[in-house]
């Protein structure tokens, strides 16, 4: 199959602006770009038509020759995969039947049109993966979907056990890191985002458990050794889309000599576990943290890394006696990264008055971590993750059921929301449960986190826009009242975004929403 390239001189991002710039000169207003949402929405969607139209553009054509997963990648690598035609820079991806998901999709990381036609073709998920990832920590794409159905899109946040703070589930049909995305005459139905749940409890001489991850579940801590010289080994990180934290290593009993390594972290950037010589690794993006060592007679075990953006905290080392009842100190757990849960802190023996491993905050989302046995310095959750108890870790915030933004631009206009929900991962062992927002969209509305755990925070909150949208069975359990902050929002003006398009774009006042 040959890729159809038509060129015409058009650079988008300065098509945008110039547009704006007609637009605001047209209505004898000096205004700017970064505070003119509305007509923000009207400029997108303008180039979003230039898409469409083919400008500038290379065809990839959905069917059976070709899948939705190889047209992203050869989208975005601007090569030719599988039975997929070669991208080239800007892409349009038709999608002219209906898909189903059973698997995570390369995260959209080039310019790229996804079009349907006027049957609305499904996009649908096996009610286990999120749709659609757009933008990472250096791309910010603009991205645009217009007539389609998506449909059974799921976040899960990533569970813990072992005293880890589980993960956040964030936009079940499309997750925006960062980009210009807009939206048209599209379906968004039954997706959902639902927060990690926490279970298990740590005990004497164990590593802490891994936080959970944006997608993979956090590591076991290990348990101490009963017979034998070495303790057992941390249990890995979860594998997924995001990695969840290494388990900590199990310590011996007083007088033997040694104790297990830390565990692995989840996914492609996850970061090493401690093995008693060098300490754990943190996780780069998507990674979760290695988990703490144990190493048995020696006075200190090791802490859990840090994990990355979306990957858990790593759990810290348990303790042992040591030998002529040295009193050793069980390891820390790592701080959890943006939607990712703390890792646990490390239990000491019983049989000697020993401190107690603490437990990781976690990052946005998260739970956090608990302290060890005895503690009394436990991880605190991120923006809607939950507090940690002795024991028991802290539930995931269920956040965005159908779309969420951390960064960037959303556009969305003639579209329907529908049966879209968000919710709380629950902690079995004292942990409370985390919050659940913004049934249908939720946008990042603060810059910081009140427990100091800012990692994967962007550095500008995201603009949402649109006009011309129904809302209809959106579900968000700790929703409030308020036009900002409801059953099918959060973060976002649903006002707004309901009216018709010509009262939204000529309305008095162009406030950010």
């Amino acid at each position: 199959m040959t890729a159809r390239r038509e060129f015409v001189l058009l650079d988008s991002e300065k098509a945008v602006r110039d547009i704006l710039d007609h637009v605001n000169g047209s209505l004898g207003e000096n205004m700017t770009y970064a505070t003119k949402p509305a007509r923000t929405l009207l400029c997108i969607s303008i180039v979003a038509g230039l898409y469409a139209s083919g400008a500038s553009a290379t065809l990839i054509t959905v069917g059976e020759t070709c899948s939705l997963a190889d047209a992203i990648a050869a989208a975005n690598a601007d090569t030719t995969v599988g039975g997929c035609a070669q991208g080239f820079e800007d892409d349009i991806i038709s999608i002219g039947t209906s898909v189903l998901v059973t698997g995570e999709l390369p995260r959209v990381t080039s310019n790229i049109a996804f079009q349907g036609d006027n049957s609305l073709p499904h996009v649908a998920a096996d009610g286990e993966h999120r749709l659609f990832f757009i933008g990472d920590a250096l791309h910010a794409p603009t991205v645009s979907f217009q007539d389609l159905f998506l449909t059974g899109g799921l976040a899960p946040g990533g569970d813990a056990t072992s005293g880890g703070g589980a993960g956040a589930g964030l936009g079940g049909a499309i997750f925006i890191y960062d980009g210009n995305v807009s939206v048209e005459r599209t379906t968004f139905d039954s997706n959902s985002a639902a927060g990690g749940t926490s279970t298990g409890f740590l005990s004497s001489h164990s590593g802490g458990g891994g936080g959970g991850g944006m997608f993979g579940a956090g590591g076991t801590g290990a348990n101490a050794s009963i017979s034998g010289y070495f303790g057992y080994f941390g249990g890995p990180g979860g594998y997924g889309g995001f990695g969840g934290g290494g388990g900590g290593g199990g310590n011996t009993y007083p007088g033997e000599g040694g104790g297990g390594n830390g565990g692995p972290g989840g996914g492609v950037n996850g970061g090493f576990g401690a093995n008693g010589l060098t300490t754990a690794e943190g996780g780069g993006f998507g990674g979760g943290a290695g988990g703490g060592s144990a190493p048995g007679v020696t006075n200190a075990s090791l802490s859990g890394a840090a994990g990355g953006f979306g990957g858990g905290g790593g759990g810290g080392g348990g303790s042992g006696g040591g030998a002529f009842n040295v009193v050793n100190v069980p390891g820390g757990g790592g701080a959890g990264g943006f939607g990712a849960g703390g890792g646990a802190g490390g239990s000491p023996t019983g049989f000697v008055p020993n401190p107690t491993g603490s437990g990781g905050n976690g990052g946005f989302g998260g739970g956090g971590g608990s302290g060890g046995v005895g503690a009394s310095v436990f991880g605190t959750g991120g923006f809607g993750g939950s507090y940690s108890a002795e024991g028991g870790g802290g539930g995931g915030a269920g956040f965005g059921g159908a779309i969420f933004i951390r960064s960037g631009q959303l556009a969305v206009g003639n579209s329907t929301f529908t049966g879209n929900s968000t919710a709380r991962g629950s902690s079995g062992f004292g942990g409370g449960s985390g919050m659940a927002k913004g049934g249908a969209i939720f946008a990042l509305s603060d810059l910081a986190n009140a427990n100091g755990n800012d990692e994967g925070m962007p550095s500008t909150l995201p603009v949402v826009t649109g006009c011309a949208n129904a809302f209809v069975d959106n579900l968000a359990p700790d929703a409030g009242s308020g036009n900002r902050d409801n059953a099918d929002v959060f973060g976002a003006d649903r006002t707004g975004l309901a009216l018709d398009c010509g009262e939204r774009i000529f309305a008095d006042g162009f406030d950010l929403p």
